[in-house]
């Protein structure tokens, strides 16, 4: 018996030990980890990282310190560059305690860790995505954590560290994200991205505390949404402002149609990706831009937006097509002052979009779009039949001639007040109209843009005739082309108030009846104009200084002068 036992043990000595050997043989180890899904693997057992030794993950994708690794998440996920950054830096950790100097097993391209599939340990922690569904609700979860990180990005041979949004950090080399308490000793903040924002929360101490007031409402079927430029005060390329995400909330809704007419674009990952999606589905996507004689454009991402989104025709005229509206399925409009780039859907500037559910409207404006996608631009086109809605009126340019025949007798019937907050005035009749408007006891107000304050601009006029008007101080621009009057009448769009505006350009203008839009956009015209310095009411703050609050960090040429933020005269002498 006893020797029946010992055999068996001897036996089963024997199986382990040839399990332990099929294991070790069937095993190696980790390496490095590259990335979260690129790993070296030692598959010669010589402990040297050679270059036949590199493993990708296959069908997932992940995040990394290297934005170059990112584009797909970043597009799958709509991310900003920095949030990509800041779930790399916990999914490279994650990567790094789970596999390096761990043994794996690696069959059929799958690598296995404690008899754990990795490709699916990614997905589970929230560190991996294979498409643009069923993403895991823990990425968010993880990307609340990194924020906490107070993560930045070093530069191990400059030792500068910046900010992860900071474009100078992402596009040099020799860098590593790491938490800011980990920096090593004697290392430099960034002048653009950190000594700067230090410079730009001192200029705002002088700024009145005043608390910003709900920026969107919606009354029977219009929605009136605004953004401030006094709280953002250097543009971004994300989709954060109402503006922009009320007009990705249209494109992810629509389900047969978007026609839109825009002066340009510059890139926008999430509006893009939502334009695709749409495309996708089998909506059908059609468009009309500007571009010079010469086939350019202002904005310098058009043509590559043109190129994506094919359906579409351009004005080459020397005068300009300076609509920003949009049509979904034929029944909703959105219009106003912004354009499809970074400064404008980031809340940099300030404007007034306003959304109309309505397919009368929306009949309207397509028979104008018509008219342009088929080529017919500015006096080519024809004046578009409409209809009399209940609670606004509809004007093209330069056909209509809105300023002449609808804008000015509406001031000359003010009897309260007139509030204009507008990028630019320099139409006389215009001008002179609130002139008149004034003298009768009309209490007339203008917020002008600091960079439309001379010939022709009626800035002087109007001064000269008592008429208060202030030229904002922050470093976006005053974009909006608004008028509110008497708690009654709201007039907004893409059209300046000026000549070209009124008789050349392709424009768009809505005139509004409607108390309640009236009076929150008065509310919010108060809000800015107590925000702006009363020096302003006799003085011009320079687009481009200390005068005008982040123009000189915003990395913005603010006044079109080739010169931009230190390198900038303005901008020279502290204040």
């Amino acid at each position: 018996m006893k020797r029946l036992v010992s055999v068996a043990f001897l036996i089963l000595i024997f199986i382990g030990f040839l399990l332990f050997t099929h294991y070790e043989t069937d095993c190696y180890e980790v390496l490095k980890v590259i990335s979260p899904t690129e790993i070296i693997v030692d598959f010669n057992r010589n402990r040297i990282k050679d270059n036949n030794e590199v493993v990708i993950i296959p069908d997932i994708y992940s995040f990394s310190t290297k934005l170059d690794k990112n584009s797909s998440v970043i597009e799958i996920l709509n991310l900003s560059k920095a949030d990509s950054l800041r779930l790399g830096y916990l999914a490279e950790d994650f990567a790094k305690r789970t596999l390096e100097g761990k043994k794996i097993k690696y069959k059929n391209s799958e690598v296995y860790v404690d008899n754990n599939n990795y490709h699916d340990l990614l997905l589970v922690n929230g560190f991996g995505v294979t498409n643009g569904k069923n993403v895991s609700p823990i990425i968010k979860e993880n990307l609340e954590k990194a924020k906490t990180l107070n993560l930045v990005i070093f530069n191990t041979k400059s030792k500068k560290y910046h900010t992860l949004d900071c474009e100078y950090g992402q596009n040099a080399k020799n860098i590593i994200i790491l938490p800011k308490s980990q920096l090593e000793k004697g290392s430099s903040p960034c002048k653009t991205c950190i000594v700067n924002e230090e410079e730009r929360q001192k200029e705002l101490n002088g700024v009145a505390n005043i608390a910003q007031p709900k920026l969107d409402i919606s009354e029977n079927n219009i929605s009136l949404i605004l953004s401030d430029m006094t709280e953002h005060l250097k543009p971004r390329k994300d989709c954060s402002d109402k503006i922009c995400k009320a007009l990705v909330k249209e494109i992810d809704s629509s389900k047969n149609s978007i026609d839109f007419a825009i002066y340009g674009y510059t890139k926008n990952s999430v509006i893009e990706h939502a334009l695709k999606s749409a495309q996708a589905r089998g909506v059908k996507i059609r468009f009309v831009f500007d571009t010079t004689p010469k086939n350019t454009n202002i904005y310098p991402d058009t043509l590559y937006f043109a190129s994506i989104f094919k359906d579409n025709n351009h004005d080459t005229t020397g005068a300009i097509m300076h609509n920003k509206f949009f049509i979904f399925d034929d029944k909703t409009v959105l219009t106003g002052s912004a354009n499809l780039s970074n400064s404008d859907m980031s809340g940099f500037n300030s404007n007034a979009v306003i959304v109309i559910n309505s397919p009368d409207v929306a009949k309207v404006y397509k028979s104008e779009f018509e008219q342009m996608y088929n080529g017919k631009f500015h006096e080519q086109k024809s004046i578009v039949e409409k209809n009399n809605f209940s609670n606004l009126r509809v004007y093209f340019s330069p056909a209509d001639k809105v300023i002449t025949k609808e804008i000015i007798p509406l001031i000359n019937g003010a009897k309260k007040y007139i509030y204009i907050p507008t990028f630019v005035i320099t139409h006389e009749n215009f001008a002179q109209s609130l002139i008149a408007a004034k003298k009768r006891g009309v209490d007339v107000r203008i917020i002008l843009d600091s960079t439309n304050t001379k010939n022709p601009s009626k800035l002087e006029i109007l001064r000269a005739a008592k008429i208060p008007v202030k030229t904002e101080n922050y470093a976006g621009k005053l974009h909006s082309k608004s008028i509110i009057i008497d708690d009654k009448y709201l007039v907004i769009g893409s059209m300046n108030f000026s000549m070209s505006g009124e008789n050349k350009n392709d424009e768009n203008a809505v005139i509004i009846e409607n108390g309640s839009l009236a009076k929150h956009y008065k509310t919010f015209f108060n809000y800015l104009w107590t925000k702006i310095p009363d020096i302003w009411l006799t003085k011009i703050a320079r687009a481009e200084s200390f005068e005008s609050i982040g123009s000189c960090y915003d990395g913005i040429d603010n006044d079109f002068d080739g010169d931009t933020d230190a390198k900038d005269s303005g901008c020279l002498k502290a204040k």
